[in-house]
This record gives structure tokens, C-alpha cells and sequence, in this order.
């Protein structure tokens, strides 16, 4: 439950999930707790139990007939609309325009001609939802992924992302980020050679 007290599906308020743009952690959240396999990607059963939690929660504890009829017809027609490969399947760039992420944070600071101290304390506050000054776990995942968004010739997908988190633990030496950490991933150089090594994972 959200602190406001507002129905929330996998940590992320209701409200926000229908209405506004999601934050990169907000979107990993939603992520993690619906691919319960860690396939990579939402199978029709775990995308309908997204829908599901999604159109269904509400104060009253008995479902409608007509709102099972809503949430079916909103799984079909969200399916059919971004379900861009046709597998039936949502891949993770998918279920991001079909949920509607915020624009890439990370963009408003790389594309500085320089990245100064107050820029790195930027990043590590807009990804840190908790305040602890460390990037981990669905933190990092976001953080991470917003580097590879920022990237328009690497694919968004799960495995990109995993396989970015690697190559960031080898760079920085810890699977976690600190403020340090995300100053030295953010340096020209990492970010390029980040860039080669997806470049080359990609083809």
C-alpha cells in the first residue's frame, strides 16, 4: 500500500500507473514483480495478471461482470496495439510505451558539455528512492537502463540491460553505485566503452 494510503500495483500508486508518465524505477518495479520467471519477458498469463491488478483493484471487494469484461478487452486491445512483433509477448520496450516512461533523465546530463559534482548528486537523488546514497537492486536496474535508452542503437530489452549491469560491475568493481561509482560509469571514456561493448553484444 502507498503511503497515501492509494491502492498501488507492485509498489507503484494507481492512480499514477493509469494517469501519468512513470519514473525508470517506477517501470522496473512493475517489471520485476509481473516477470516472475526473469525471462525477460511478460508472457499473455503474466501481462493479464498486470491488467488484471491494473483495472480491477478498486475499494469494492466484489468484481463485476462488466469489469472482468473491461479487463479482458483492455489485455486484447493493448496486446494487439504494442505487442510490436506480434509473439504474444511484451518485451521490455514494449510494456515501456504501453505504460509510458518519463522522458530519459539520464540525456539531461550526459549531453552537458561537462558533468560537474552537482550533476552526479542529481543523478544519484532521482534514481535513489530510498536515500540510502547507493544504486542497487531496482535502483541500479533503472539507472542502467536509462544508459542504454540513451543509446538509440542498442535494443532496450532485458537482456541488454543485464548484460550492461556486467560490464558496470567490471568498471566500477561492485554491484552496487555509490556516488563515486556513477561519476566514474558516467565519464566520457566508460560511457564509450560501454557503448562498443553493447554495440557488439547487439549484433
Amino acid at each position: 500500500m502507498s503511503k497515501s494510503g492509494n491502492k498501488d500495483v507492485a509498489g507503484v500508486e494507481l492512480k499514477k500507473l493509469r494517469n501519468k508518465k512513470l519514473t525508470s524505477t517506477e517501470f522496473m518495479q512493475v517489471w520485476f514483480h509481473y516477470d516472475k520467471d526473469k525471462s525477460g519477458y511478460l508472457e499473455y498469463v503474466e501481462f493479464s495478471q498486470f491488467m488484471k491488478d491494473l483495472f480491477l483493484k478498486s475499494d469494492c471487494t466484489d468484481i463485476t461482470p462488466e469489469q472482468v469484461e473491461k479487463y479482458t478487452a483492455e489485455v486484447i486491445h493493448l496486446m494487439d496495439t504494442y505487442d510490436e512483433n506480434r509473439d504474444g509477448r511484451f518485451e521490455m520496450n514494449e510494456l515501456a510505451k504501453a505504460l509510458k516512461i518519463e522522458e530519459n533523465y539520464l540525456n539531461k546530463i550526459i549531453n552537458k558539455k561537462s558533468i560537474k559534482d552537482k550533476h552526479i548528486q542529481s543523478v544519484l537523488k532521482h534514481y535513489d528512492s530510498n536515500c540510502d546514497q547507493i544504486l542497487q537492486g531496482i535502483e541500479l536496474k533503472a539507472f542502467v537502463g536509462d544508459l542504454v535508452r540513451s543509446c538509440p542503437d542498442i535494443p532496450y530489452n532485458f537482456a541488454m540491460i543485464e548484460q550492461a549491469c556486467n560490464y558496470i560491475q567490471e568498471m566500477s568493481g561492485d554491484s552496487n553505485l555509490n556516488i563515486e561509482s556513477i561519476k566514474l560509469i558516467l565519464s566520457l571514456d566508460n560511457r564509450q566503452q560501454l557503448h562498443r561493448k553493447l554495440s557488439e553484444q547487439a549484433k
